[in-house]
């Protein structure tokens, strides 16, 4: 009966470690940041444009499925149309971001043209970095320094979840930053 018992109490110590390792492998797993190149494949495009060089990788947050990706990449401007035509995107008119409070609003045509009632109604946005808690844009997130840039925007809202995707080219540096948003509403 002891030999019984002791047989049984090494199994269950057995699985409970082997349920922990796999839980932490799962884990790890899940919030591995992605490379550079896997990261544009999968909200970008796939396969990468050849003219695309130098991706940079930052993931303002993830948390049980969403996510905010931001990426900066240098690339001709002829390679922007298989991004293009990866998602059915369209053009809008305003982007800007505002460094100290890290957020960022995108409308589709610019709402200071508009009288002050409707450009409540007309703009978009969210927080990109949390200022208040100390997060900061990553160095070569030069946004903010970008004068008329060429702004193509992709979104889907359903009851419970948010998805936008936001291109944001300067043909004169030949740069592009993409900012892909999934969240839970």
């Amino acid at each position: 009966m002891r030999r019984k018992r002791k047989r049984y109490l090494l199994i269950l110590a057995a699985s409970v470690f082997l349920v922990l390792v796999m839980l932490a492998i799962t884990i790890a797993h899940l919030v591995r940041p992605l490379s550079p190149s896997r990261a544009f494949r999968k909200f970008v495009c796939d396969p990468i444009p050849k003219s695309v060089r130098e991706i940079k990788v930052d993931l303002a947050s993830g948390f049980l499925g969403d996510y905010m990706y931001v990426l900066h990449f240098r690339i001709d401007e002829p390679d922007l149309l298989p991004i293009l035509n990866s998602r059915p995107f369209r053009e809008i008119q305003y982007i800007k971001y505002d460094s100290t409070t890290g957020s960022l609003s995108y409308a589709e045509e610019d709402p200071y043209s508009l009288r002050p009632a409707i450009r409540r109604a007309v703009g978009r946005g969210f927080g990109l970095y949390d200022v208040c808690r100390g997060e900061r844009e990553p160095e070569w997130f030069n946004l903010e320094q970008w004068d008329s840039p060429k702004v193509y925007m992709w979104e889907k809202e359903r009851i419970d979840l948010y998805h936008v995707r936001l291109l944001v080219f300067n043909k004169e540096l030949g740069e592009a930053h993409f900012i892909a948003v999934r969240a839970g509403l």
